[in-house]
């Protein structure tokens, strides 16, 4: 499990339903997003949450568990999501809130699909807290993920989940042969060979390509915020 500990939240199982345009679901439905504490307080004071936020022009990522929420954060390339693969992380969990009556207005007017995973969903356009839905806090301690289970996240999302299993191509990588990510001839100076986990863990902390906040301004060429699922 990828939780230390939970706190001001019991750890649980979501309860909510996987919607289909067939059928409206009579429960509500309750999705989540994790942030770091810095990104959490900024959206607080803000009121809502907007799809640019998360590098999207149209929608929210709402994740049905909290555990599929800070894995989706993992692609979003921030400092902490880039940590997150070798060190413990707390993560501030937003639980947003639809009532039954929400979810069939959303349904019926197209502005909230299921995710093409089926775990979660996406909710077009900007959620205004208490307003659009109800919204509470949860604090999480996350284990490491691993650096592969990070570049799985990552680098697939980022670079189109163009991998293939060999040799590291950076000179001197002394990583066992494995899973290994193909690089975009944008991302500085490594062309378009292929590179294991560790080297683009190391390169996006050294070399200045993870952001320390969402809010910051995406690196030109990189789609280093987006959390969203394919």
């Amino acid at each position: 499990a990828i939780f230390a500990q939970v706190s001001s939240w019991q750890h649980r199982q979501c309860d909510a339903r996987v919607p289909d345009f067939g059928h409206i679901p009579m429960a509500g439905l309750v999705g989540f997003i994790a942030f770091s504490e810095q990104d959490a307080r900024k959206i607080e004071e803000l009121g809502f949450v907007a799809p640019q936020h998360f590098g999207l022009r149209r929608h929210v990522p709402l994740r049905a568990t909290v555990e599929d929420a800070i894995h989706s954060a993992l692609r979003g390339k921030t400092r902490q999501g880039v940590l997150a693969a070798t060190e413990v992380t707390e993560w501030l969990v937003l639980e947003v809130s639809l009532s039954p009556a929400q979810v069939g207005t959303h349904f019926l007017q197209e502005t909230i699909l299921t995710s093409p995973d089926r775990k979660g969903w996406r909710m077009h356009g900007n959620i205004k807290f208490h307003e659009d839905a109800s919204i509470a806090w949860h604090t999480c301690s996350a284990h490491p993920v691993g650096l592969e289970a990070w570049a799985a996240q990552a680098m697939g999302k980022a670079y189109g989940a163009s991998r293939q299993t060999g040799a590291c191509c950076r000179a001197g990588c002394e990583t066992p042969e494995g899973w290994t990510w193909a690089s975009p001839s944008a991302a500085g100076g490594y062309g378009t060979k292929y590179y294991c986990a560790p080297c683009w863990n190391e390169y996006y902390l050294e070399e200045g390509r993870c952001q320390d906040s969402i809010f910051d301004e995406a690196i030109e060429g990189d789609s280093t915020l987006r959390q969203d699922v394919d």
